[in-house]
């Protein structure tokens, strides 16, 4: 019994053993693949060959319908500043000082968070108040309330949408009463 166990303790043992013939590195090993049977590369090649006509396709026919629905889009954005009264840009003075309001409770670390909670009624009750928006007040309620969000300036953010881009869906979803009193097209429509 001793002896079946020390041939088979033996023989276990050989067969951790590194052998003594020459193998060649793990890399050499890694590169086999590409030896013999070039199935691998025909599949690299075919991947790189669908990817160029791929790309082919959409800058022949994606582009120009891209390109079409940005010139369309951009018309209906341009904003128009020679139409903007000159109470209109006083009124972004105003947003531009309450936005710069907004944001100093940032200098004083550990305050912000804390003053922003009294900030956000009174932001909230000047939105409304500027833009008759309930939904821009409630969005300034919000944005002074959540932490971290005091970089977004509202007040200007709410003047350009009512005042440059007033047509737009969003202007007419948020600003109804603005988008109403406002008769200006963008350029080319009539």
């Amino acid at each position: 019994m001793r002896l079946t166990a020390g041939l088979l303790l033996a023989q276990c043992a050989t067969g951790f053993v590194a052998p003594t013939e020459h193998t060649r590195p793990p890399t050499a090993r890694s590169f086999d693949v590409l030896s013999g049977d070039h199935t691998f590369l025909e599949g690299v090649g075919l991947a790189i060959a669908t990817k160029i006509a791929i790309n082919e396709v959409r800058r022949r026919v994606e582009k120009p319908v891209m390109d079409e629905f940005g010139r369309r889009v951009a018309s209906g954005l341009k904003p128009e500043p020679a139409d903007v009264t000159a109470e209109g840009w006083a009124k972004l003075v105003g947003c531009l000082i309450l936005d710069l309001a907004g944001d100093a409770s940032e200098l004083i670390p550990g305050l912000g968070e804390l003053t922003d909670v009294v900030y956000a009624p009174v932001e909230a009750g000047l939105l409304k108040a500027l833009f008759a928006s309930n939904a821009i007040a409630a969005f300034g309620f919000a944005e002074e309330l959540l932490p971290f969000t005091d970089i977004i300036p509202t007040f200007t953010l709410s003047w350009c949408l009512a005042n440059l881009w007033p047509t737009t869906g969003l202007a007419k979803q948020l600003v109804p009463d603005l988008a109403k009193k406002n008769t200006l097209l963008p350029a080319g429509q009539k």
